[in-house]
């Protein structure tokens, strides 16, 4: 399964995932529902909130994040030199989107191809 197909799969299961960008470490975006230049600006803002974050910790890099505001919930997961963003409706369920995003993230193919999914902004 690729990116984009990942990406479109969790926005089908989920009730509160809105958008979704899947990036590698540097912040360059390889799949997004949002359009090319929404996703290079999000996934560079994600990119340096996981660098950020790993300046906090000694000795592990952090693997997750979440950010909760009015408008709704932020959340990044990490593995290895991939992550993803992921914005959720206000009061999603952590444990879950964090468990969508991980699952995402695994079943992606090592290899890198930057590809579109359907657009939402």
């Amino acid at each position: 399964m690729d990116a984009v197909e990942a990406i479109d799969r969790l926005l089908e299961v989920s009730d509160d995932v809105r958008t979704v960008v899947v990036f590698e470490r540097g912040g360059e975006p390889i799949a997004s529902n949002l359009s090319d230049g929404k996703a290079a600006e999000a996934a560079a803002l994600a990119d340096a909130m996981l660098a950020y974050a790993d300046t906090m910790r000694e000795g592990a890099a952090v693997q997750q994040l979440r950010a909760v505001t009015q408008g709704g919930d932020v959340y990044l997961r990490r593995d290895g030199d991939r992550a993803v963003l992921a914005v959720a409706a206000p009061e999603s369920m952590p444990g879950l989107v964090q468990h969508d995003l991980r699952a995402l993230l695994t079943v992606l193919p090592r290899r890198r191809t930057r590809r579109k999914a359907g657009a939402t902004a």
